[in-house]
């Protein structure tokens, strides 16, 4: 699919640390998208089970919240969602997978207080490209593109990915 000025459904994912929610606020704003968040969904709705102590992270309900994120989805014509990949419907535009150098990451999550475990997790999943491989899956008829989000500043991240959508 290509961009179109009516409808524009686009999905930035990303380990945490890689820029998504300050590249999808933005992108946003430049396009007049609502922008979501998957985790403010899952606190606002309470979709979460508990919360894992050794990950430092709230446990996810999918089963609840993936019909939560859909009902918006298809509900809107022009969103920047923004979160965890998940299997949710395949009416994206496109899915923008943001990277970051692996200094610039392990900083990043250290700056935010993560513990060497949560840290350690996604540097592997950083260096594994695993989001991309569920992206593939989840998304086979889709866009996915790869950005990287380490040493532009947000207006040049969002203009790339503009001028990648465009």
């Amino acid at each position: 699919m290509t961009f179109n000025e009516t409808s524009l459904k686009l999905y930035i994912t990303g380990v945490p640390g890689t820029g998504k929610t300050s590249i999808a606020k933005r992108l946003s704003e430049l396009l007049n998208l609502k922008y979501i968040e998957i985790n403010d969904i899952v606190l606002e709705k309470k979709v979460f089970l508990g919360y894992d102590i050794d990950r430092d992270s709230l446990i996810i309900d999918d089963e609840l919240l993936i019909p939560k994120i859909n009902s918006v989805i298809e509900n809107s014509s022009r969103i920047c969602l923004s979160g965890d990949i998940l299997p949710l419907q395949n009416d994206f535009n496109y899915v923008i997978i943001l990277h970051c150098k692996i200094d610039v990451l392990r900083q990043r999550l250290a700056n935010r207080g993560y513990n060497t475990a949560k840290i350690e997790s996604n540097i592997e999943a950083e260096i594994m490209n695993i989001l991309y491989y569920d992206a593939l899956e989840l998304f086979p008829n889709i866009s996915i593109t790869e950005v990287n989000n380490d040493i532009n500043s947000i207006e040049e991240t969002c203009k790339n990915i503009i001028s990648i959508i465009r």
